[in-house]
């Protein structure tokens, strides 16, 4: 990888492709409380890091058509949102992934003419993570299928968290799985998402895996169906993290 500008962005929100819809995104982060525990023995302030957390503010533009952005936002859902941003279209492009609250939906209409609505999301009980296309952005599998796989450089030993957003699917019923491997030969499933009828389709899901992750990751699908389209990221734990996988 290397150093990029901010397009082409994709935005996923609960299985709904809104990237269309959305015009910018003020921030992603992931800040952390630092807590004062200095002690009377000390000359100097003694500091932890607090609880992990994650917010997103984001611009979109009105849009009331089907699947897409007043579909997606204007109930302001009690139930967690699953939302994927990708930075980026290719295999092993960064995306973050956020399981939090929507927490309002404030349309403003410029003098222009325009008309823009700004849109928080705060984490709920997982902090930001950051991973990586396992996908090409959002592909289409014509029925049963696996992906090309995507090389992690080497395996890791704290989990994986992944998640799967099902945009469409035209008929049948269709379980998205993730593979390792040790030498992108031999593959193993390690995540296996629910299945989806197609009538459930736009969905989302966040899962994770506390064992070892192997070198190698695909996305495979299951079942009889035709053309799911899909988008799937999975962040790979480590040691560092704020809650073991």
């Amino acid at each position: 990888m290397a150093k990029k500008a901010g397009f082409p962005q994709q935005f996923y929100v609960g299985g709904r492709d809104i990237s269309g819809d959305v015009g910018s995104i003020g921030s992603c982060s992931s800040p952390r409380p630092v807590l004062d525990v200095t002690g009377i023995n000390q000359s100097a302030y003694h500091r932890v890091l607090g609880l992990g957390d994650a917010q997103l503010d984001f611009n979109s533009w009105f849009n009331d058509a089907t699947g897409q952005e007043h579909l997606a936002f204007k109930g302001l859902p009690t139930a967690d949102i699953l939302v994927l941003w990708a930075l980026g279209g290719a295999a092993a492009d960064v995306a973050a992934l956020i399981v939090g609250k929507q927490i309002n939906y404030d349309p403003t209409r410029g003098q222009d003419g325009s008309l823009a609505i700004a849109i928080q999301v705060l984490a709920n009980a997982i902090a930001l993570e950051w991973g990586d296309l396992l996908t090409a952005g959002k592909v289409t599998h014509a029925s049963a299928t696996s992906s090309a796989s995507v090389d992690g450089a080497a395996a890791t030993s704290n989990g994986a968290a992944a998640m799967m957003q099902m945009v469409s699917l035209a008929t049948g019923t269709c379980t998205v799985t993730i593979e390792d491997s040790a030498d992108n030969a031999v593959w193993a499933t390690i995540i296996t998402f629910a299945a989806v009828a197609a009538a459930a389709a736009p969905t989302a899901e966040r899962l994770t895996v506390a064992s070892t992750v192997r070198r190698y990751l695909r996305v495979t699908t299951t079942g009889v169906f035709t053309t799911a389209v899909i988008i799937v990221a999975v962040r790979r734990g480590t040691a560092q993290d704020v809650v073991a996988y």
